[in-house]
């Protein structure tokens, strides 16, 4: 009978200096010490706030995607609407402010699915998916300043085209769409 290898330890934080507050984000350079061996390094973790992303479908089951120019892959991405959780908002309702301010739509009771790291290895927050059923269009977009979104609706065929395609690029979507595929897989006509 073969031994279970032992779990990693969890490091211990010596010291953390602030090296670039970049708006969005903060970069940190944390001096760590390994619990059992004392081995000891300087690692950068950025901390960003919490994300929300809202699959959001519409009564005649249309999915609400929107797709926007990003400054880092400067690319357009297709992605599911969503946005940065402001300090002390729950989840669940930054996702129905942001459907609504990037979409115009408003739907049922948001339902948290799943909150994940959006990478671990670099990164401090979480990315929380969000499912808001029967959406209609309500009112129209309130944009921030620096947004350029165009809105589509897009049916289960079409999304799962366009997820194969190059067009929709983003992790954090498909880690959305894959936590739907599992826990609501009627939506996706989906047999697990």
């Amino acid at each position: 009978m073969c031994d279970e290898p032992q779990a990693p330890a969890l490091w211990e934080t010596i010291a953390e200096t602030l090296i670039a507050d970049c708006k969005v984000f903060k970069v940190y350079r944390e001096h760590n010490r390994h619990p059992v061996d004392g081995r000891e390094g300087d690692f950068f973790i950025a901390q960003a706030p919490d994300w929300a992303t809202v699959i959001a479908i519409t009564e005649d089951g249309r999915f609400i995607m929107e797709e926007q120019y990003r400054m880092a892959s400067k690319n357009l991405s297709w992605e599911f609407p969503g946005g940065v959780i402001e300090a002390g908002e729950d989840p669940c309702e930054c996702a129905a402010r942001e459907l609504l301010e990037e979409t115009g739509y408003r739907g049922d009771k948001a339902l948290l699915m799943a909150s994940l790291s959006s990478n671990p290895a670099l990164f401090t927050n979480r990315s929380h998916c969000i499912l808001i059923k029967n959406c209609k269009k309500v009112a129209g977009t309130q944009l921030d300043s620096n947004e350029e979104i165009r809105v589509k609706l897009f049916s289960r065929d079409e999304l799962f085209e366009l997820a194969r395609s190059p067009q929709m690029h983003h992790a954090l979507m498909f880690s959305c769409l894959c936590e739907l595929m599992l826990r609501e897989p009627q939506l996706l006509g989906v047999k697990l």
